[in-house]
């Protein structure tokens, strides 16, 4: 697993690395006072994931403002745009220049597009004399999806899931290909194509990423990619496409992994989350700044536990250490070496974070057993898997029998995630039997409803005496060999990993 790079600070220092040098850098070169950033709510976004305000300011960005608000006039200084080519952006661009002394903005207009700008709003750019005369710089970035980690990014599409599996897909494909060739472009790769003979979604999109990958290259001379000549360190890359229609169990899963259990237990908005503290609420950042963050959120929630407990113990008897040798022929009490190494800033700083991240961990156990979610996980795990705890199959019968139990006593949402793993896991149920947990259940219409929708994955949802558990993916030939995860520190007996087996 290699690329990305810069050195390697992963996708994320690439994206950092070409917004400071092609957008930040550029306009400095060509404007020598300070000036004016004007984004929509996109390109705040992408820039946010990769710099901060300090940075800007660094490249003598007094001010960031929103291009959809009113703005106040700063007609001595440059204007830095960063926003999405869409037709009410180019027309809010040029209400900004009307001619004349009405203008926002001085001398000098620099303007950057996340993605490809249509010719047809070109012509209207041209129109503007205004606009023309204070022109630097007219770029396309090539930047349009939030790199919010390393190794990893998406497209910021919340809403795509549901309009890709409607009837009529195009408009949201059309977006998803226009920000997949960004990040490709960002990575110079020009990748193979492959995806499920199975899934037209999936060939709709190879086919129409194909055409607007191709179309990139061919008006890009000056654009690279790896495994062209004169860049063969390495092949070029494979683009791997896959619905979710593969794994749709995996989404309704409890996962008890740090992060995936922050995102599924807490109120966690963007990467920022609201701790209570012994001195109030305090905002937390839990992003790749946080080295403690990155070594730990993809660790199993009784590690993390572990570990931040054994880096707390150790590092207050280092610490502690340390301060009887300064009080050298001085015996301390307890109470005396606490309040000395609480004037240490490094230890301040430290056992913060440590304590930052010992607080939010076991706010997740604190919702974990209060709302008896392991009983929950390990009836999700059996019915995924098709065995218990000890790897013994479970008959259908006795499934159906827990689940009459519990299922009148469970949160609707904890129900929809339940009954949604038994009808996948089963490749579809009877409609007698659907009916009868539904009506067993607190379900709201719509969560009836999304359940049903499931069968727009390709799923089967209702199967007969004659319909075989044929549901397509090609996860489901490991989901009977699923088996529990072996940690080395795991003895025979120990359930700490069986919620995990799936």
């Amino acid at each position: 697993m290699a690329p990305p790079t810069p050195d390697d600070g992963g996708l994320q220092a690439i994206v950092r690395q070409r917004l400071l040098s092609d957008v930040f850098d550029a306009s400095c070169d060509k404007c020598p006072g300070w000036m004016v950033l004007v984004v929509d709510n996109p390109a705040l976004r992408v820039i946010s994931s990769a710099l901060g305000m300090y940075e800007l300011m660094e490249k003598r960005v007094t001010i960031v403002e929103s291009l959809t608000k009113v703005r106040a006039p700063f007609k001595e200084m440059g204007v830095i745009y960063v926003v999405e080519p869409t037709a009410e952006n180019v027309e809010r661009i040029l209400s900004d220049f009307p001619g004349g002394k009405k203008s926002l903005y001085g001398d000098s207009v620099f303007l950057y597009f996340l993605s490809a700008f249509p010719d047809d709003l070109l012509d209207k750019l041209k129109k503007n004399r205004s606009l023309m005369k204070r022109l630097k710089t007219f770029t396309e970035l090539n930047i349009d999806f939030l790199a919010k980690e390393s190794r990893s990014f998406h497209l910021d599409l919340k809403s795509s899931l549901s309009m890709l599996f409607t009837n009529n897909p195009s408009s949201i494909v059309d977006k998803i290909v226009s920000k997949l060739v960004t990040v490709c472009a960002t990575l110079h790769e020009y990748p193979h194509i492959r995806y499920p003979n199975d899934s037209p979604l999936c060939e709709e999109i190879a086919q129409a990423f194909h055409g607007k990958m191709n179309m990139f290259v061919g008006s890009s001379p000056k654009w690279w990619y790896h495994g062209m000549q004169g860049h063969e360190t390495r092949d070029r890359s494979t683009l791997l496409l896959l619905d979710r229609g593969e794994d749709a169990l995996s989404p309704f899963m409890h996962e008890f992994t740090y992060q995936a259990m922050v995102n599924d237990l807490l109120p966690i908005n963007d990467e920022r989350l609201s701790c209570s503290t012994g001195n109030g609420k305090k905002d937390v950042l839990l992003n790749e700044n946080d080295q403690l963050w990155v070594e730990l959120k993809g660790k199993h929630i009784a590690d993390v536990v572990q570990i931040l407990s054994d880096r707390i113990r150790d590092f207050v008897q280092s610490n502690a250490g340390a301060v009887v040798s300064k009080d050298s022929g001085t015996s301390l009490s307890l109470s005396e070496m606490a309040d000395a190494l609480k004037k240490l800033p490094e230890y301040r700083e430290v056992m913060s974070k440590l304590a930052e991240h010992m607080h939010i961990a076991h706010e997740c156990l604190g919702i974990l057993n209060k709302e008896g979610l392991l009983e929950v996980s390990e009836l999700e795990q059996t019915m995924a898997t098709g065995q218990d705890e000890n790897k013994k199959e479970v008959k259908l019968s006795n499934v159906l029998k827990t689940l009459e139990e519990v299922l009148p006593t469970m949160p609707a949402d904890e129900a929809t995630r339940v009954l949604a793993i038994f009808i996948v896991s089963q490749g579809g149920i009877s409609a007698d039997t659907r009916e009868r947990l539904f009506s067993m259940s607190k379900l709201s219409s719509g969560q009836k409803r999304a359940i049903l929708n499931l069968e727009r994955l390709g799923l089967t949802i209702e199967s007969t005496s004659s319909t075989s558990n044929s549901k397509r993916g090609m996860f489901n030939k490991f989901r009977k060999s699923a088996r529990l995860i072996v940690n080395s520190k795991q003895i025979k007996g120990d359930s700490t990993y069986t919620y995990s087996r799936y």
